[in-house]
């Protein structure tokens, strides 16, 4: 099905919560192998706090 997102012009639970909180769902989200999308949306709001998953994930 092909579909375009929307954002809403008000804050998504995702970009209420804290850095190491977001960073934290990220981790687990990889972890589980979540939906690419959703990984996408998180990714997307870090990109926009100019954070970088990578840096954060201990390796």
């Amino acid at each position: 099905m092909d579909y375009y997102f929307h954002p809403s012009p008000r804050p998504s639970s995702l970009e209420l919560l804290s850095d190491e909180q977001l960073l934290n769902i990220y981790e687990l989200a990889v972890e589980a192998k979540a939906s690419p999308d959703f990984i996408e949306i998180i990714m997307n709001i870090l990109a926009g706090r100019k954070i970088k998953p990578s840096d954060h994930l201990d390796a």
